[in-house]
């Protein structure tokens, strides 16, 4: 700092890091201009002029403290007020997986608040899946230079969710290459086994990858760039009931007396006549069920679950002038993940499951004068993700008389043998998902006097298309109706009952969310007084087609009048097209108020309060009632007499009459007709020294 008839002074040793503002007061000593004093500062270890609660975990932690799986987000927990849900939830092992309905991709609980109320920022744009709530991308430490979580009455520039901001920087590159290389292994090898297990299960795990970065243009364009792969596979052990060699030929004469379902006599000797056994159930047993290979009639194996991954990203960073830097990022992931056993216990496909995520991001920083500073981000993500891949198999290859509802999902019935085993593709196969979301923010810093003024705004799009298929190819239940056990019931092609829907499963949705802010911070010698306000405005989700439903006590549909009562849809009256109408109060004030009551840096009270709206928790499992509700997805059940006189399994639908519409007794889901936006009031007092 230089001003005339006062010598020049320096100071050093400012660290400045994310989501924090460094203050550095100097004090200059008269003397000539020629004369410099160096001060060479230190962090501070009490936090005196912001009142947020927050823990940045910088690039040392982030190196040095061991991570299993590198996965930096377990690096959270060391947060005062944050800990990890069950792992079943997304606790700490979470990730950016494909993911189903409810799977949340990696999140804390902090202060008591659902893990889905977090807002994850990368580089300060959205990261957020807005699906299943959590994180888009993970990228690996090698490529964060610092995160930091802020738990607690943080200010007006931040909103979305009421638990946490989670803000992580990635690395940039600077005037000298540098890069590493890395590589982690796992191998059932280097493993004890267990001492009460037979076998030791086989594990092959590799993470590796590397990470540079450095100058392209010297002083002026700097790139940062890596790539990790991840390759698991893990023997699981299972154990499931099949038919023995001869039990395939009808033979039962080992066990319970079976009844012929056609005269309600023991079948002679115990045994199937071979002219009555099912060409499709032979068929079934042939292609896809094993004989056993242990006592009891069992199947003992160990297949492989594969889990692969790969993540690659590169952030450029351009100084154009002394006024403008501009940021370019952007990073791109695969995840597939095959387990042999399936939706069901002999599979034809497996259960295969594959996504592809993408994030990119642009920022301009505008030095506009000295004491001004605009940023302006734009960012998109995206998820495209086959969460349940099936087997592609036609009916009719088995001898089914009968069509699968959707191409998309193709593939053999589930069937289920009560007792025994299931085979076939899913029930009701997850085939896709689509998540879109764009964003733009604009943050305006201007300080003048003892003034430090912040104004911003964001505009946000989120686009969710989902494919959640029900029952596209059936499914068939063999009990112990027709012959006292499940496996003849089977044999003979006896289903107690068949299930199949049929109509449009696909949900295209949008929503627009719309974000702004201002706040002052005043200081006053020791004192800082902070003081904003934010404004907040998250439309529901509408629906293309209109396939959404609400509850309205008493109210009968006019665009369904079939309905039942209280079961309306959008175009009905006081139904709008996201079922319950726009939240506008939103309105957030926050105060906060520091003190450092000696003036030395060593002792702060701390006070803040404010209101915090969240985002709907669950919103993609909201949206899925749109797929299931009535009667979008129509769903012909038939359970079959205790008398016939033919197999019914080839063409379980002959004979069957009726028209696609709202049963008896009919359950479903829906919105009512106010929703208020989930709200949370914070406080804290805090005492630092």
């Amino acid at each position: 700092a230089t001003l005339g008839g006062f010598r020049t002074t320096v100071r050093g040793g400012i660290v400045v890091v994310v989501n924090e503002t460094a203050r550095a007061d100097l004090q200059l000593q008269v003397g000539s201009v020629e004369e410099r004093v160096t001060v060479q500062a230190e962090s501070p270890l009490v936090e005196t002029t912001n009142a947020t609660l927050g823990v940045v975990i910088d690039r040392q932690k982030i190196v040095d403290l061991p991570l299993n799986g590198r996965n930096f987000t377990q690096l959270g927990t060391l947060t005062p007020g944050v800990v990890a849900p069950p792992v079943a939830l997304g606790g700490q092992n979470g990730d950016a997986t494909p993911g189903g309905f409810g799977n949340v991709t990696g999140g804390f609980n902090v202060n008591g608040q659902r893990n889905q109320s977090n807002n994850f920022l990368l580089d300060g744009s959205a990261n957020n899946d807005s699906f299943n709530t959590g994180f888009v991308l993970r990228p690996p430490p090698d490529a964060i230079q610092e995160f930091k979580i802020l738990t607690h009455s943080y200010d007006a520039e931040y909103g979305r969710n009421a638990g946490s901001v989670v803000n992580v920087v990635t690395k940039s590159g600077t005037n000298t290459w540098e890069g590493s290389l890395w590589e982690f292994n796992r191998d059932d090898a280097l493993q004890a086994q267990n001492y009460f297990a037979a076998t030791k299960p086989a594990l092959k795990q590799n993470q590796f990858g590397g990470a540079a970065g450095g100058p392209l243009v010297t002083n002026r364009l700097f790139m940062f760039s890596y790539f990790e792969g991840f390759k698991n596979r893990q023997g699981m052990t299972d154990t499931r009931t099949v038919l023995s060699a001869a039990q395939r030929n009808g033979d039962f004469s080992g066990g319970a007396a079976i009844r012929d379902p056609l005269t309600g006599l023991p079948f002679p000797g115990n045994v199937i006549p071979a002219a009555r056994i099912n060409p499709i159930a032979r068929k079934i047993l042939d292609q896809y069920i094993p004989l056993p290979n242990s006592e009891s009639n069992r199947v003992v194996r160990s297949p492989d679950v594969r889990d692969t991954r790969e993540q690659a990203g590169s952030r450029f960073d351009y100084r154009v002038n002394d006024r403008h830097a501009l940021l370019g990022r952007y990073i791109i992931g695969h995840t597939r993940n095959l387990n042999p056993l399936g939706g069901s216990n002999f599979s034809p496909a497996g259960n295969t499951a594959i996504a592809t995520l993408q994030d990119v991001m642009g920022s301009d920083t505008w030095l506009v004068r000295s004491n001004m500073i605009n940023v302006a981000r734009a960012s998109f993500n995206r998820i495209a993700a086959n969460p349940t891949v099936t087997s592609g198999l036609n009916l009719q290859d088995l001898g089914f008389a009968y069509s699968g509802s959707n191409a998309t999902a193709a593939g053999l019935p589930f069937v289920m043998v009560t007792g025994f085993f299931t085979t076939g593709d899913a029930q009701q196969p997850f085939a896709s998902r689509t998540n879109n979301v764009f964003a733009a923010t604009d943050d305006f810093s201007w300080v003048t006097g003892a003034h430090s003024f912040k104004f911003g705004g964001e505009l946000r799009r989120d686009q969710i298309k989902v494919s959640f298929i029900n029952r596209p190819n059936g499914d068939f239940t063999f009990s112990t109706q027709y012959t006292g056990n499940a496996a003849a019931d089977f044999l003979l092609g006896f289903p107690v009952q068949f299930r199949q829907a049929t109509g449009d499963p696909n949900l295209d949705g949008s929503s627009w969310v719309y974000a702004g802010y201002g706040q002052d911070e005043y200081r006053i010698s020791r004192v800082t007084l902070n003081a904003g306000v934010r404004y907040e405005v998250n439309r529901p989700f509408a629906e293309r087609q209109n396939h959404l439903n609400a509850f309205h006590p008493g109210q009968q549909s006019q665009v369904f009048p079939t309905a039942p009562a209280g079961l309306v849809y959008p175009g009905d009256p006081g139904v709008p097209r996201g079922t319950y109408p726009t939240d506008k109060n939103n309105v957030a004030p926050r105060f906060a108020v520091v003190w450092d009551p000696q003036g030395d840096g060593r002792t702060s009270l701390r006070g803040a309060w404010g209101l915090f709206y969240d985002t709907l928790p669950g919103q993609g499992d909201f949206f899925q009632n749109g797929t299931l509700a009535p009667p979008f997805q129509p769903l012909t059940e038939v359970n079959f007499p205790l008398q016939m006189s033919a197999s019914p399994f080839a063409n379980p639908l002959q004979g069957v009459t009726g028209t696609p519409g709202f049963p008896a007794g009919l359950i479903f889901i829906g919105w009512g007709t106010e929703f208020a936006t989930p709200i949370v009031q914070q406080y804290n007092l805090t005492l630092q020294r």
